[in-house]
């Protein structure tokens, strides 16, 4: 079936998109079998599906997001996490000595998946991927912004991790955690990260990311992106 967008073609609610109904992704819906975006935003295809990726909007939680946030208080049931944009999610735990194992204070910052959300609220849960963060800068971006951050099959995270040599965790929230070999390594994975925020809808962003961080870290980037030494 066509499509009828080019990639990352900027769109506007009510814009047909595609005839196939079965390629409707996030931020579209169908009408008469056909596809339409629901919001003004990028067009693109991830993994098979037609998605308008929003300029700005909230984080909405779902079960399965990996996302980042900061301990916000600690009760006999759990700690409380506060994972921006006024969410604040619960980590469950079985008892009171598991919570002491977890040696979490208020202000810690922590790496968790989403279990539940709904009515009842937003729930964490306490699994082999959870991750308590010691070192790096937070920082927080745009949540609609995260797709292009990370990229199609993770393109785009793992170039700037291999060409600034910063350890890089990114949450569905927006929260995002930067830890480099050095404090200009640092600075120059977060210029970049603020450029994909800037410009997530542009043609060519990854040359324009790589472009920015060699002028910050020099023949060491491009080295880099080759593979070499």
């Amino acid at each position: 079936m066509p499509i009828y967008f080019s990639e990352k073609e900027v769109v506007l609610p009510g814009q047909l998109l595609s005839d196939d109904s079965r390629r409707a992704g996030e931020g579209t819906y169908v009408m008469d079998g056909k596809v339409y975006a629901s919001t003004v935003g990028a067009a693109t295809i991830r993994d098979g599906k037609v998605e308008v990726i929003t300029f700005k909007g909230p984080y909405r939680p779902a079960a399965g997001d990996m996302v980042i946030g900061v301990v916000s208080d600690i009760k006999p049931i759990g700690a409380e996490v506060d994972l921006g944009g006024r969410i604040t999610a619960l980590l469950k735990i079985r008892n009171v000595r598991e919570l002491t194992s977890l040696n979490l204070k208020i202000g810690d910052v922590v790496y968790a998946k989403v279990a539940s959300s709904g009515l009842r609220g937003v729930f964490l849960e306490l699994n082999d991927q959870f991750k308590k963060i010691n070192e790096g800068v937070l920082l927080m971006m745009t949540p609609t912004k995260v797709p292009r951050l990370i990229g199609k099959r993770g393109s785009m995270i793992s170039m700037l991790k291999k060409v600034t040599g910063c350890n890089i965790m990114v949450g569905t929230n927006g929260l995002v955690v930067v830890n480099g070999p050095s404090p200009a390594k640092e600075f120059a994975a977060i210029s970049a990260i603020r450029l994909i925020e800037r410009e997530a809808h542009s043609q060519g962003l990854t040359d324009k990311v790589l472009a920015h961080v060699s002028s910050l870290v020099g023949g060491e980037a491009k080295h880099g992106a080759d593979g070499k030494a």
